[in-house]
């Protein structure tokens, strides 16, 4: 499966219920925000997110996951 830029396999939809999903991003880590702001909404690919916060590319895929996860986790709870 071919992903798009700024499209995550599995991310939360925040289709129908946009204030809670603004409510679980505000509580989310500073780090996990960080990583959804360049990927998800500044739409960067990993690799120009990996350059924009200066970390190695592994690094931005694994925030991305761990950030995706815990964006669900709370859409869920």
């Amino acid at each position: 499966m071919a992903v798009r830029r700024g499209e995550f396999p599995g991310a939360p939809s925040p289709s129908g219920r946009p204030g809670a999903v603004a409510r679980a991003f505000r509580a989310l880590p500073a780090a996990h925000r960080e990583i959804l702001t360049e990927t998800w909404f500044r739409r960067r690919t990993v690799d120009q997110a990996a350059a924009v916060l200066g970390l190695p590319v592994e690094d931005v895929k694994l925030r991305v996951y761990q950030a995706l996860r815990a964006l669900a986790v709370a859409l869920d709870g």
